[in-house]
């Protein structure tokens, strides 16, 4: 698939002659640019990257730059990634692979944007920036569902869920998004620094905002990681107070029986010379002391509030 590139993206007709000079997008498979490569260095190092997708990266090389794109699936962030590479040179971008999704941004990129002023690294800019247009409204759904955790834990419903899986469950999808953000940055500080002089003044400014942009996204990820931290802690905190309620109430209930455990235990020694075992009111008299120390004791510990 090729596009001209100019005000819009314009689809390439099979039987359309283009210059070589003309802007130009295209999207080929692996083999298609494999089969098309010209046996330079840039085409080896990009195939090279191509077998083992591990992360976005760019690298500048003399006259052209290369890349790779590793993006998280929004639906399962810990799992799925789209992965494909790029080449650019002065006239024109090349992606390799991916196909379906390269496309359906291309198709909405024709569709609905327009260019004042075309040019090739304009339009790479405009791609990223495609990438990360819908961040904050994807971040705010995470702030959501902490909020909806930190609720639950208010409301002390936290003991009956799985709160601190959840929790993990969420800082490990932050943390996928934010070394995402953090790698299209270096990307973009990389074009920045513009070492093989492909990109003019105007587009450095453009990437210099797209990385203000990516910074901004990393910082919000970042605050997002304390909420849940501090959610985390507040659920640790619920707990331990729970436990601590359980073990005063098993405490107060032992202290209740001890004195009938010592009553119990001073009477079942079985010595012959006891003289209250011979007592007629021995036992209702022994009853009525445990009763009367038991009722004192809830007394001193109802008084003291420890249940």
């Amino acid at each position: 698939m090729r596009y001209r590139l100019k005000e819009k993206l314009i689809p390439v007709q099979s039987e359309d002659k283009l210059r070589e000079d003309e802007l130009l997008v295209e999207l080929l498979s692996v083999e298609e640019y494999r089969r098309a490569r010209k046996e330079k260095a840039a085409d080896y190092r990009l195939l090279q990257s191509l077998e083992v997708l591990q992360y976005c990266k760019v690298d500048m090389l003399k006259d052209c730059m290369i890349g790779t794109f590793v993006i998280p699936s929004k639906q399962d962030l810990l799992g799925s990634t789209e992965g494909f590479g790029f080449y650019l040179d002065k006239y024109r971008i090349t992606f390799v692979g991916d196909e379906e999704y390269v496309l359906k941004i291309l198709c909405y990129l024709e569709q609905n944007q327009v260019w004042e002023s075309a040019g090739i690294h304009h339009f790479l800019f405009t791609f990223i920036e495609y990438l990360i247009h819908d961040e904050i409204r994807f971040l705010q759904k995470y702030e959501e569902r902490l909020t909806d955790l930190e609720e639950c834990l208010t409301q002390g419903k936290g003991r009956d869920s799985d709160i601190s899986r959840k929790i993990l469950h969420v800082r490990r999808e932050l943390l996928r998004l934010n070394s995402y953000y953090n790698q299209l940055m270096d990307m973009s500080d990389t074009m920045i620094e513009n070492y093989n002089r492909l990109l003019d003044e105007e587009d450095r400014v453009l990437f210099q905002l797209l990385s203000g942009r990516l910074s901004r996204l990393s910082s919000h990820v970042k605050n997002l990681r304390d909420y849940a931290l501090q959610i985390r802690e507040m659920y640790q905190t619920q707990n331990e107070v729970h436990q601590n309620e359980v073990m005063q109430l098993l405490t107060v209930v032992t202290a209740i029986f001890m004195p009938l455990t010592l009553i119990t235990g001073w009477y079942g020694m079985n010595f012959i010379h006891m003289p209250e075992l011979a007592w007629k009111y021995a036992y209702p008299v022994t009853a009525l002391v445990g009763v009367v120390l038991v009722i004192l004791e809830i007394l001193y510990f109802w008084k003291k509030k420890w249940f």
